[in-house]
């Protein structure tokens, strides 16, 4: 059986909880947002897949306090040891001329990951959100999750130039045989790699769609000026958060 989930870094532990309920034949794919990459420290940041590739229980963040201590990043930017590890191996990469898609399988079998980790799209792709109505200004969306009281959302606005699903997703989702949605954030994670343009094209009617019950982890002020929640595509049913019963659901909805 070939599975492939949505997820941001949000759902990365079940994630890995799904990964070890799999029998030795099935084939595990996870399809992660790119919406909130940006630069840190020079590094290409990509929060939900860092998540995903490092699900860290006891994290450690060593160089974000050094770089904290000379006021070099903005608390924002604050990212783990093992964060900025699987940074200097993207951005190493891609600055010698691979793909996002091919620097995040590089890294994840670099990793021993038990499933394979795809961006959504190779094309810069990031979340911006409006803030005030006298004198709006927009910042990126990691910077207004830091403190999300401390603005006033007006908008979400995603920056990008032409983009479209890679290759990798496009040949993910022509084989699978079933996708799963979450648990992750719809606004954040879910509702932008639907919406990233040749996904939904992919999904044919009559593939069976597990949407993970989950609420959404956004603020309530964000979600609002998201906008409408983009709808399930293919064959949705709604399953519970436990890894057990959606592979048991999986195996007999195919």
């Amino acid at each position: 059986m070939r599975i492939t989930i949505v997820t941001g870094s949000d759902g990365a532990s079940f994630v890995h909880e799904l990964a070890s309920q799999l029998d030795s034949g099935d084939e595990l794919t996870v399809i992660a947002p790119t919406v909130r990459g940006h630069l840190a420290a020079g590094l290409q940041a990509s929060p939900d897949i860092d998540g995903l590739l490092s699900p860290s229980p006891t994290p450690t963040y060593s160089v974000a306090d050094a770089l904290d201590s000379v006021e070099f990043t903005p608390g924002w930017q604050r990212a783990s040891d093992q964060a900025v590890a699987a940074r200097l191996v993207r951005t190493q990469l891609v600055a010698t001329g691979a793909t996002l898609t091919d620097a995040t399988i590089a890294v994840g079998i670099r990793s021993s990951l038990p499933f394979t980790l795809l961006p959504v799209c190779d094309e810069r792709a990031e979340f911006r959100v409006v803030h005030g109505s006298e004198d709006p200004r927009a910042i990126h969306v990691d910077e207004y999750l830091a403190t999300p009281t401390a603005y006033e959302a007006t908008q979400l606005l995603l920056v990008a130039d032409k983009i479209t699903v890679s290759k990798a997703v496009a040949d993910a989702l022509g084989e699978t045989d079933v996708l799963v949605l979450g648990p992750s954030s719809r606004t954040l994670a879910i509702d932008p790699v639907l919406r990233t343009p040749g996904f939904l094209e992919l999904v044919g009617g009559s593939l069976p769609v597990l949407v993970v019950e989950h609420e959404d982890t956004a603020p309530t002020e964000l979600v609002r000026v998201a906008g409408l929640r983009q709808p399930d595509p293919g064959r949705p049913r709604s399953v519970p958060k436990n890894a057990q019963a959606v592979v048991q659901i999986a195996r007999v909805s195919v």
